[in-house]
């Protein structure tokens, strides 16, 4: 609906013959990208697809599932595999990043351990997502540095969290062209909309005015055909909180976003109740049973069994696999924007991207999230000035913007002083007494993902 995929407008497109590289290859998230291939066959034919991981028992299960569905769905793409990551960027034209140092069970901790130190747990924010910054980062910049010297002419688009800060960090390490993007930028947008129906008609494309960072933004304004119907929305909160719903663990999010909509007349991403009801978080999360990942990994054999059955079929069938969540919409922007890019369409898409002046109130090399004008030359970002946000709005967005670029850099290159410094200044966080403390639990408990640099 928002953003209306470009790939349904064209039915028969020039080949390519892409190479596109996926690190991370083996992940259970390739089955989003590859089943948004088989609904537009025509995508990326006569493009190469290489399969990238160290695991090689997965890489061979998503293999061998991903050649079978491109076949007979007659895509004509080349696909391949490989457990060298030399081998799979040489010569690509796009670079996917979709891992997870540490994997789930790192998630875990990034979600339990700062509970402890009476701050919120959660794997892309806060603590926790500083901590998934410094496991990853100093690793996707290792690859920037192969793909400088492999295929200098790349595009890597990286998908992995926290997508701000490892995107700016990419661009303090190497000088590829980076991309930094999210499963889906807009769901509360795009929910809001549906809900109300005034973004029901297919053939109306919808542009939201969203400005800030990845997980720390406000759409200001929805526009379709010239008419910003921004207002409509608002209205549906409105009606929502009239209702007095009671809050409980599994809609207090809504209902917090719900107010911060009608209070400041702006659509908040999802991660804004993080800061502004902190408290309330805390509460519900200290109540609940499991974390998020923990009841993601009891559904992981349910998943993998899926994957497994249909590798084994001469023809699986694609509505028999169980998408791992954010699938579809990852790999469907992937494939837009890699689109947009070959053919050089000048499409609009959400991206992360470094500001360059396009947000006056943020310094150039911050990575923001705003909408960006797509074509052979990558992602330009649109200017949005202020983006109709007041003083105060701007203010917290600074701030996070502020905290992660000193991220970045204690990520590439800085020691467990400068880090405690960095992860004081975060809006979680905001105690330097806290920051040392819950740093050193955290660095502890991941201490064989981080350089020796942050653990003295």
């Amino acid at each position: 609906m928002i953003a209306q995929n470009y790939l349904e407008n064209n039915a028969t497109p020039p080949n390519h013959h892409a190479k596109i590289a996926i690190i991370g290859g083996g992940s259970l998230h390739c089955s989003g990208f590859i089943q948004n291939l088989i609904q537009h066959p025509n995508t990326l034919r006569g493009c190469q697809i290489t399969l990238m991981d160290i695991d090689e028992e997965r890489l061979n299960l998503t293999y061998t599932l991903a050649s079978k569905l491109l076949q007979q769905a007659d895509t004509g793409i080349q696909i391949e595999k490989t457990t060298s990551q030399e081998e799979a960027i040489e010569d690509a034209s796009f670079v996917l990043i979709t891992f997870r140092t540490g994997g789930l069970r790192a998630r875990v901790i990034d979600e339990k351990l700062p509970l402890r130190h009476n701050l919120i747990g959660q794997d892309t924010v806060g603590a926790g997502g500083f901590f998934y910054a410094l496991r990853t980062a100093p690793v996707i910049a290792g690859i920037a540095a192969e793909i400088e010297k492999l295929a200098p002419k790349a595009f890597l688009l990286n998908y992995t969290s926290p997508s701000n800060i490892v995107t700016e960090a990419i661009s303090h390490a190497s000088g590829i062209r980076a991309i930094g993007m999210e499963d889906y930028p807009y769901p509360e947008t795009d929910l809001i909309l549906k809900r109300t129906g005034i973004g029901a008609e297919p053939k109306k494309r919808i542009h939201p005015r969203k400005v800030g960072l990845s997980h720390g933004n406000w759409t200001t304004a929805i526009w379709r055909d010239g008419e910003n119907i921004l207002p409509a929305a608002i209205k549906w909160y409105e009606d929502f909180l009239q209702s007095n719903p009671d809050m409980n663990e599994e809609n207090y999010p809504t209902i917090l976003l719900a107010r911060l909509a009608t209070q400041y007349g702006a659509i908040p991403s999802y991660y804004m109740h993080y800061y502004y009801y902190s408290d309330i978080v805390l509460d519900y999360q200290r109540q609940r049973k499991q974390t998020p990942t923990e009841t993601l990994i009891e559904r992981l054999p349910q998943l993998l069994a899926s994957y497994q059955r249909e590798a084994s079929n001469d023809h699986p069938d694609v509505s028999q696999i169980i998408n791992f969540p954010g699938d579809l919409g990852l790999s469907g922007r992937a494939l837009s924007v890699m689109r947009s890019i070959l053919d050089d369409t000048g499409e609009e898409w959400v991206l992360n991207v470094p500001n360059n002046g396009s947000i006056n109130f943020l310094a150039d090399d911050r990575v923001v999230e705003l909408p960006c004008r797509v074509d052979a030359r990558g992602a330009t970002p649109l200017t949005q000035k202020d983006g109709g946000l007041s003083l105060d709005q701007r203010g917290l967005i600074a701030a996070l913007a502020e905290y992660e670029g000193a991220t970045a850099r204690v990520a590439l290159w800085g020691t467990r002083k400068d880090a405690i410094k960095a992860l004081a200044a975060n809006p979680l966080v905001w105690s330097y007494n806290k920051a040392e403390k819950v740093y050193d639990d955290l660095a502890m408990a991941h201490k064989q993902y981080l350089p020796k640099r942050l653990l003295n």
